[in-house]
């Protein structure tokens, strides 16, 4: 399969589902800027490590990453 450049909606930033839970009001909070994606790799072992401690607060890895990057000072 051949990746076209903007022949993906991921590829342009775009993520239907996400945006049609967005417009449904599915999300907790009404999102104030323009969302971004974040991807990268980790070993197996410290995904686990993650998931294991999200969900001990009972939140998703997306969850406890993004309140973790809250508790960041403001520059």
């Amino acid at each position: 399969m051949s990746i076209e450049s903007g022949s993906s909606p991921a590829l342009r930033g775009h993520y239907p589902a996400t945006e049609t839970a967005r417009a449904e009001g599915h999300d907790d909070e009404a999102p104030t800027e323009e969302m971004q994606r974040v991807n990268f790799e980790v070993p197996r072992s410290k995904r686990i490590k993650l998931k294991i401690l999200a969900a001990k607060r009972g939140q998703s890895i997306k969850e406890f990453l993004t309140d973790y990057i809250d508790s960041f000072p403001d520059e």
